[in-house]
C-alpha cells in the first residue's frame, strides 16, 4: 500500500491498521511489532505488543493531528499533575503518519492484574479529574456532533432509512445539548469524555484511567452517563450503582439534563458502533438492536458491550 494513499481510499480494518503500525515502526527505527494483538477497534485501533512492551494507537486518517496532538498533551499533563494515568513512549518519535493515518507509542500494562478495577475506583478516579486545575494548554468543548455526522457521513452497509434517523436524531438533539452546557457554567470543566470501567487499568496498587481520545471541555456529568445508562442498557445491578454515586457523590439521573445528556450519547454508542457493521455480524445485529430501540425511544431495552 503506498503511504500516499488518502486514508479514505482504504477502509479501517484491523489489516489496514496493522500495515500502519508496523511502517510507523520501520519510518522511526523500531523494531517491527512481533506480537501485534488488537485490543480494539472503533474510531482509533489499538494493538498491544506485549514482547516490546509498547501499545499502538492508530488514528484514522493523518488529519486528525490536532486531536492526536490532544491526546497526547492530556496524558502528559495528567502524568504532571500526578493523576494515575498512562504516559505515552515520549522516547520515541511520534506521531508518525504513514498510510494516511497517524501512529503514537504509549506504555504497555499487562492485563489482568487483580484485583479488576471496580466502579468505585472509576468513580474516585473522575472525583479526582474533576478537582483538577484547568489545563495549561488548548482543550476543545465537548461537542459530539461533528464527530457522528462524520461518520454518518463515511457509513458503510448501513440502511439509508436507518442513516436518515440518526441525522434527524441528532439535528434534534443538538440545540437542547448546547443549551444545557451553556446554562450551567459551574458545572462545566475538564472531562474525560468516555469514561466506562473499560478505560481502567491496574498497575501495582494504582488503578489508571486510559485513552484521552474525548477529553474535553464540557459538563461533568457528561462523565456519570456511561455507568448510570449501563443499569438499563447493559445489566449493571443497581446495587453497584448505588455504590458508584456514593463514591462520586451525584447521581446524574437526577440532573435535569439527564434525559438529553442520555440520548446525546447513545446516538454516539451507536453511531460509534455502526463503523463495524461490515466487519462483524455480531456488531451489525448490535447495531440494529440499538436502532429498533431509539426508533421506538425504548430506554429499558437490553444492549450488549462487544
Amino acid at each position: 500500500m503506498s503511504s500516499q494513499q488518502p486514508s479514505h481510499l482504504v477502509p479501517f480494518t484491523e489489516s489496514t491498521a496493522a500495515s500502519a503500525v508496523k511502517s510507523a515502526c520501520g519510518e522511526i527505527g523500531v523494531p517491527s511489532p512481533r506480537d501485534l494483538e488488537l485490543l480494539r477497534i472503533g474510531e482509533n485501533a489499538l494493538f498491544a505488543d506485549p514482547s516490546q512492551k509498547l501499545v499502538y494507537r492508530v488514528a484514522r486518517s493523518n488529519t486528525l493531528t490536532a486531536k492526536v496532538a490532544k491526546e497526547l498533551a492530556t496524558a502528559r499533563w495528567l502524568v504532571r499533575q500526578g493523576f494515575p494515568a498512562i504516559p505515552p513512549r515520549d522516547d520515541l518519535t511520534q506521531p508518525v503518519a504513514v498510510e494516511g493515518r497517524l501512529v503514537t507509542f504509549w506504555e504497555y500494562v499487562p492485563p489482568g492484574a487483580h484485583p479488576a478495577p471496580e466502579l468505585s475506583d472509576l468513580a474516585q478516579l473522575l472525583r479526582a479529574l474533576h478537582a483538577l486545575p484547568e489545563p495549561d494548554f488548548v482543550v476543545p468543548p465537548l461537542n459530539p456532533f461533528p464527530l457522528m455526522r462524520g461518520r454518518l457521513e463515511r457509513a458503510e452497509g448501513v440502511a439509508e432509512a436507518d442513516l436518515v434517523f440518526l441525522e434527524a436524531a441528532c439535528r434534534n438533539a443538538e440545540d437542547d445539548f448546547h443549551a444545557l452546557v451553556a446554562a450551567d457554567p459551574a458545572a462545566y470543566g475538564l472531562v474525560h469524555g468516555d469514561a466506562h470501567r473499560g478505560n481502567l487499568l491496574r498497575r501495582g496498587e494504582r488503578v489508571l484511567l486510559i485513552d484521552y481520545e474525548a477529553v474535553a471541555m464540557g459538563p461533568r456529568a457528561w462523565d456519570l452517563l456511561p455507568t448510570a445508562t449501563a443499569v438499563d442498557r447493559f445489566g449493571l445491578p443497581p446495587t453497584e450503582y448505588a455504590a458508584f454515586v456514593d463514591t462520586y457523590g451525584m447521581d446524574v439521573t437526577k440532573h435535569p439534563g439527564y434525559r438529553t445528556l442520555r440520548t446525546v450519547r447513545e446516538l454516539g454508542m451507536t453511531t460509534w458502533l455502526m463503523q463495524n457493521v461490515t466487519h462483524s455480524a455480531a456488531e451489525a445485529a448490535e447495531f440494529a438492536l440499538r436502532m429498533e430501540s431509539l426508533r421506538r425511544g425504548d430506554l429499558g431495552a437490553r444492549w450488549h458491550a462487544l
